[in-house]
């Protein structure tokens, strides 16, 4: 079961052929029981959410004990910095304040196709505390180089500097 909090997302996940059953609800108030999943999943969601304590609450509510939580996010560093030029080996500047919370967008164009992307920047310990607060334990964090072929990073600085932040956290037993 996948949850969205935009109706249009929702509506187009039944369009495609997949099991996955796509329902409309804020990620700080799941509509079902306690403990009923081993896995729960937010894939570079947390991010964009106003009551990350809320969902990452939430998440292990409905977790078994036992049961994970695995989630990626736009690594913090990434929003609060930004090269100093388009030079691969250009400096990377932190533009604002890496431990405060604010929010930031950022304009992306692909295919002739311009979007806008709304995010909260946090520090990584905010999602380190909202984990803890849940009650659940973090088994590893992995902030993953791109490999060098990758088209969208090679020779961009990217390479030196985590886009995004895996972390997977388990509810004890």
């Amino acid at each position: 079961m996948a949850f969205d909090s935009s109706p249009t997302l929702v509506s187009l996940a039944a369009t495609h052929d997949v099991a996955t059953v796509a329902v409309l609800a804020d990620l700080s108030q799941l509509p079902v029981r306690d403990a009923v999943a081993d896995l729960a999943v937010a894939c570079l969601s947390l991010q964009d959410v106003d009551d990350l304590p809320g969902a990452v609450r939430e998440a292990a509510r409905v977790l078994v004990p036992g049961g994970r939580l695995c989630l990626a996010i736009v690594h913090p560093l990434n929003s609060a910095g930004r090269f100093a030029g388009d030079a691969p080996d250009s400096a990377f500047v932190l533009t604002g304040s890496y431990l405060d919370e604010y929010r930031y967008s950022d304009e992306v164009e692909r295919d002739g196709l311009a979007m806008t992307f709304h995010s909260m920047h946090r520090p990584l310990e905010a999602y380190a505390r909202a984990l803890e607060d849940a009650g659940l334990l973090i088994e590893t964090i992995r902030e993953p180089a791109w490999p060098d072929a990758h088209h969208l990073t090679r020779g961009t600085g990217w390479d030196r500097v985590p886009m995004f932040c895996f972390v997977r956290a388990v509810r004890p037993r």
